[in-house]
């Protein structure tokens, strides 16, 4: 292999490392979950509406995951005899072994508001969210890359303010 080959594959390795970290980053890095939780069985198929596990999502700024307590509303009792049924209780002793962990991230300087968004605004999870309430499984990533443009977007369509410190701090 010649010096010149040796230059043009290193250069072209280096140029894929650069590809692939810039992609994680803005991909997000993937977030393990404590729990394999369904969110289409509960959402769709039990019919409960986001506030009842995220409930600050309508009057809080961070709409909060669910803990060992509110999964527990529902889960202290075995629902049902099938050995999935069996292990929903296994995470919940002791209380405070069960933390969610944030898939969704936003830049610290930027401000976003659930109760400006959901309380106020009306607007629905999956505007944001994505597909979340459907999936099966935990999503290692965001389902949908939320940028300044995503957001401009939105408020442009429904009218909304687009001066900076709105969402900058």
């Amino acid at each position: 292999m010649t010096t010149r080959t040796r230059r043009y594959l290193m250069v072209l390795l280096a140029v894929v490392a650069v590809l692939l970290l810039v992609s994680m980053r803005l991909r997000g890095m993937p977030v393990q979950q404590p729990v394999a939780f369904d969110h289409l069985k509960h959402t769709k198929d039990l019919e409960l509406s986001c506030e009842l596990c995220h409930n600050h999502v309508i009057t809080g700024t961070y709409a909060g995951l669910p803990g060992a307590q509110t999964c527990g509303l529902c889960h202290q009792a075995q629902r049902a005899a099938s050995a999935e049924s069996a292990g929903v209780k296994v995470p919940f002793v002791p209380p405070d072994s069960l933390q969610f962990n944030k898939l969704f991230r936003l830049p610290a300087h930027v401000y976003f508001s659930h109760r400006r968004h959901v309380g106020i605004g009306k607007l629905e999870c999956d505007a944001c969210h994505g597909a979340i309430a459907g999936s099966q499984q935990p999503p290692r990533r965001a389902l949908v890359r939320i940028t300044m443009e995503f957001c401009l977007d939105c408020h442009r369509a429904k009218g909304q303010s687009l001066d900076c410190v709105a969402c900058h701090r």
